[in-house]
């Protein structure tokens, strides 16, 4: 069993610039993610190249690309990182998505839906994917000349996983986005890899898609850990 992300997070330092990172991608407003999860997630990332687990990165759903730059500073250079997002208006959610799903959708179709920070809320952005891909290089990371990938769509058109992947940040929502995801990358996770699912504890769409996909999976080498606020499924490593 893996250790708890929780206990990891507090046994591990990160480094100056990965915190550095962290707190200017809030302080810009480029996430929605707290300090916290950001730290946990910048420290999985972390423990995974200390322990050379291999494959890619995927990042699904990045909204203004806070969290992605995080990971592109706490990855090594040579480690793709791919992030899959619409860079627009967030799809609608199904029948398969709970009320709650429903009436934020609603709001944010409905014009009222606000940004961080009293800004503009990013679905509302004319050119999101010009503006996620200037946050990259103002703050220092230009996405070529760091292994990082923007790629525009709907995840159930674009989502390709042609080899292994090392950790998957998936925050996308709802219900269809999120089973597309774990149908795609979970049987092409490396052992030791994970999976964060940022939505699990927040939006009823995504708990369902991931607890029926991984009702017959619970006891088939997985750890699962909430400690962070999301839930984090790591592989067992093969002895």
């Amino acid at each position: 069993m893996i250790q708890k992300l929780k206990s990891v997070v507090q046994q591990r330092s990160l480094s100056r610039s990965v915190r550095r990172t962290i707190k200017s991608a809030r302080k810009r407003n480029l996430t929605y993610l707290s300090e916290a999860k950001l730290t946990s997630l910048a420290t999985l990332c972390r423990v995974h190249e200390e322990k050379n687990i291999p494959g890619v990165i995927i990042e699904a759903g990045c909204a203004l690309g806070g969290s992605s730059i995080v990971l592109t500073e706490a990855k090594q250079i040579e480690r793709k990182l791919r992030v899959y997002d619409v860079f627009g208006m967030i799809p609608p959610p199904s029948q398969k998505d709970g009320e709650d799903v429903h009436k934020r959708y609603e709001t944010i179709e409905s014009g009222q839906s606000r940004g961080i920070g009293g800004d503009t809320y990013y679905g509302y952005v004319e050119d999101l994917y010009q503006q996620v891909q200037s946050s990259f290089e103002s703050l220092g990371y230009p996405p070529g000349a760091n292994n990082v990938q923007l790629i525009k769509g709907l995840v159930q058109d674009t989502l390709e996983v042609p080899g292994p992947v090392c950790l998957a940040h998936i925050d996308v929502d709802w219900y269809e986005p999120v089973m597309t995801c774990l149908r795609r990358i979970e049987p092409m996770l490396s052992p030791g890899g994970s999976i964060v699912l940022d939505d699990y504890q927040d939006w009823s769409g995504c708990r369902r898609a991931t607890d029926e996909y991984f009702a017959d999976r619970r006891d088939g080498g997985y750890t699962f850990d909430q400690s962070s606020g999301a839930i984090v499924i790591t592989k067992a490593m093969v002895n």
